[in-house]
């Protein structure tokens, strides 16, 4: 703006035309959040992970399909029989949240599983069949022969006259092999622990996203329900949970109670220490009105961007609040205090030139964090950077009316405000000892800091779903590390085909321990199934010869081709159990997963999985810890060069002594914030770090308010002084989250921000040596 004074019909069409804009604001806020939703996966804040040759289309319907599955391992009581557990896979079944509801095979469905085998037996060779097949006629005939002779095995005469290779016995073996620990039992699949008690397997799909936090809540609910029945009834019996859902669940409690009880106690403490202070309501009503016009601003910005709201960006966004009422804190002190010597359009032009470039460095702060590749951070960067601007322009448009009527008295405090700068400027025992004893907190802190950019820290998970998770693996040998790798291929031949080239380099890297186990769709290919028949018509006859000339009446076998399509096999009982892993779109293009466990080198998946045309590989907590220490690097250098920036505008503006001594806050701040991150026991990650940008951006707001050429200190002080305690009653509640990548972000912010304010009135001490308070 000119020097020249804003003329009061101005500053009321600027009154009127920002009534205007937050009118259009409510209408949108209005007419979006129907259309919108509130996300509480952890996952929603990672970047999208891209994966090489496999389109986004197959990678999200994956993603969304494996989020909305749900596993149940149920024990009956010690000594019972399945009766427990039969009603609880009759209570599942008649819940509206779940759908395709897996349980026992009946014995219709056993016996379709055995037609179909029995009818494709020639194409469908296991991988064991076909290589005895390959090794010649007498791997064949010596594995039937030892079938046949053994005690435990159960041939019949009628199996062996139908299929005399067979061939339907080895897919058997073979499936139950894929079945890992678990084994059929009454139709059930089941696993014994090492006491001996066996746990039944149930599964089944949500209805709806495992993210939409009313129906999950819900349906957790019910389930919690069903299981204190179960354990009513039952004495003894006993659930083990694994989903998505749980997890999610747990998340979004965990934020909605980090927002009533951080964002509840911020706002209380916020509006009751401005009474206290002005002991007037009217401040209160002002500053509740700018922070609200703020979060709405805030709201629609994000929801616009994003289509959607992150639950973490709610929780770090109540810190908005304390930065959002410190323009308007500014400004009513200065009203408070000066109100009887200056017009409100005077004191507006007075604290101008300090309110923008306060908000312009907090906001270039916050819009820093879009350098992040993180959804959460990004929405939480739009959300602060429109809400903050929306905040100080409703002081700016509207406070100068509306403060008319604000009480004049001197600022409370005042004799303690003179006292503390006086000491500043007269007692080098306060001017040197106090940065001094920050630099030895810095010097102890930074000697025990440590760097973790665990992914982990993302979300606290609790200790009773992690503990399922160990049994439930323990039991089924099946893991939930989220370590996968994906096939493509334009239709769903080539995609057999591309997992028949992989399968070799899995076995050889189960060999050489770079995994300990995975698990492949047993469908072979339509040319894999024409080669098996071509294999059967060569070796078969000679089989058949060796085990009549071992005295046995055989039948000629019947090698006739009946070839399985895709489609065939995805709507038969025998894809039960593998269809979780397939994905077919509309337009043909098919993918499929193959989960491996026990992988320690991922760069060594990441090679093989390149050795395979359209193959991806997906360690999604290795990749994004890695991702965490990139972006932690990026963000210093960052930080680095806005340093820089900043010491360079100061030398420029105030000169080298006094430009040299505006920059010790700030780097002491900054120094400061880290090393009590790490005396908290806290590690450094690139939370901290974006935490310390925001440092940057909001302590170097009392600087500037210092060396206003146009303000007073004391008034200057006194603003800071509220400002800094709004904040901390923010960011300080921060700490106590739940989520330690929330926690340590509020370690760094709250502690380097008190710094800031402790040592501002350093900026002081040369410029107004001989003027007076």
């Amino acid at each position: 703006m000119s020097n020249s004074a804003l003329r009061p019909e101005q500053h009321r069409r600027l009154a009127f035309g920002w009534l205007a804009i937050c009118l259009i604001l409510l209408a949108a806020l209005c007419w979006l959040l129907p259309r919108s939703q509130i996300n509480s996966s952890v996952l929603a804040l990672l970047p999208k992970q891209q994966l090489v040759g496999v389109p986004d289309e197959l990678a999200d319907g994956f993603s969304r399909r494996l989020d909305r599955q749900l596993m149940w391992l149920v024990s009956p009581p010690p000594g019972a029989d399945s009766a427990a557990v039969s009603w609880w896979w009759q209570q599942l079944r008649q819940m509206p949240e779940l759908q395709q509801v897996g349980g026992p095979m009946d014995a219709q469905r056993q016996q379709q599983w055995g037609l179909f085998f029995y009818r494709h037996r020639n194409v469908l060779l296991d991988d064991a069949t076909r290589q005895r097949l390959i090794q010649g006629p007498d791997a064949q005939s010596q594995w039937i022969l030892g079938q046949l002779y053994s005690a435990f095995a159960g041939v019949s005469g009628k199996e062996l006259a139908s299929d005399p290779l067979m061939l339907v016995r080895g897919s058997q073996l073979a499936q139950q092999q894929n079945g890992g620990s678990l084994n059929l039992a009454n139709g059930w699949l089941v696993a014994r622990d090492t006491q001996g008690r066996s746990w039944y397997l149930l599964h089944a799909e949500l209805s709806a996203s495992s993210y939409d936090i009313g129906s999950a809540r819900n349906t957790v609910d019910k389930l919690t329900a069903l299981q204190q029945q179960l354990q009513q009834r039952w004495p003894g019996a006993e659930v083990l949970n694994r989903g998505t859902l749980y997890y999610s669940n747990y998340a979004s409690q965990q934020a909605e109670r980090d927002i009533s009880t951080i964002g509840l106690a911020s706002v209380a403490g916020v509006f009751l220490l401005v009474l206290l202070m002005f002991r007037s309501p009217l401040p209160l009503l002002l500053c509740a009105l700018s922070v609200g016009i703020g979060a709405l601003a805030g709201t629609v910005a994000t929801l616009l961007a994003f289509g959607e709201i992150h639950l973490m960006t709610l929780v770090l966004s109540i810190s908005i609040v304390g930065i959002s009422a410190d323009y308007a804190l500014y400004f009513l002190t200065e009203r408070m205090v000066h109100g009887q010597q200056s017009t409100p359009l005077a004191s507006l032009q007075k604290l101008l030139p300090a309110l923008s470039m306060a908000l312009l460095t907090t906001v270039v702060a916050y819009l820093a964090l879009l350098i992040a590749p993180f959804p959460g951070l990004q929405q939480l960067a739009v959300f602060a950077a429109a809400g903050l601007s929306a905040a100080c322009i409703t002081v700016i448009c509207w406070y100068p009316q509306l403060s008319r009527r604000l009480p004049v008295r001197p600022a409370p405090g005042l004799a303690l405000i003179l006292r503390w700068l006086h000491a500043w400027r007269h007692r080098p025992l306060l001017r040197y000892g106090l940065p001094g004893s920050a630099l030895l907190v810095i010097i102890a802190g930074f000697s025990q800091l440590k760097v973790d950019d665990d992914i982990g820290q993302l979300q606290a998970l609790p200790a009773e779903l992690q503990q399922q998770e160990q049994r439930i693996a323990a039991l089924t040998g099946q893991h939930n590390d989220q370590k996968w790798l994906v096939v493509y291929g334009a239709n769903g031949e080539q995609l057999l085909q591309r997992l028949e080239l992989l399968q070799p380099r899995l076995a050889q890297a189960k060999r050489q321990g770079v995994l300990k186990d995975y698990r492949l769709l047993p469908l072979p290919s339509h040319q894999r199934q024409q080669e098996n028949v071509a294999l059967l018509q060569r070796v078969a006859p000679q089989v058949v010869t060796q085990l009549q000339q071992a005295e046995l009446t055989l039948n000629a076998p019947d090698l006739t081709a009946e070839w399985v399509t895709p489609q065939q096999w995805l709507g038969s009982v025998v894809s039960e159990g593998w269809r979780l892993l397939w994905l077919t779109l509309p337009d043909g293009r098919s993918a499929a997963l193959v989960p491996v466990n026990g992988v320690q080198n991922s760069a060594a998946m990441q090679a093989l999985a390149g050795q395979v045309p359209g193959t991806g590989w997906i360690d999604r907590k290795t990749e994004f810890s890695e991702l965490f220490g990139q972006y932690r690097l990026y963000l210093s250098y960052l930080l680095a060069l806005s340093v820089a920036a900043i010491a360079l505008i100061y030398l420029w503006r105030f000169g080298l002594l006094h430009g040299l001594r505006c920059m010790v806050p700030t780097l002491l701040s900054l120094g400061c914030g880290i090393a009590v991150l790490a005396l908290s026991g806290h590690t450094l990650n690139l939370f901290s770090l974006l935490a310390l940008i925001l440092v940057l951006g909001i302590g170097i707001n009392y600087t500037l308010f210092f060396t206003n050429p146009r303000g007073t200190p004391t008034t200057s002080m006194f603003a800071i002084f509220m400002a800094v305690f709004t904040t901390q009653l923010t960011f300080g509640m921060l700490v106590l989250s739940h989520t330690q990548a929330i926690s340590s972000f509020g370690i760094v912010l709250s502690s380097g921000i008190a710094v800031a304010f402790l040592l501002a009135p350093l900026t002081l001490a040369t410029k107004r040596k001989r003027g007076k308070a």
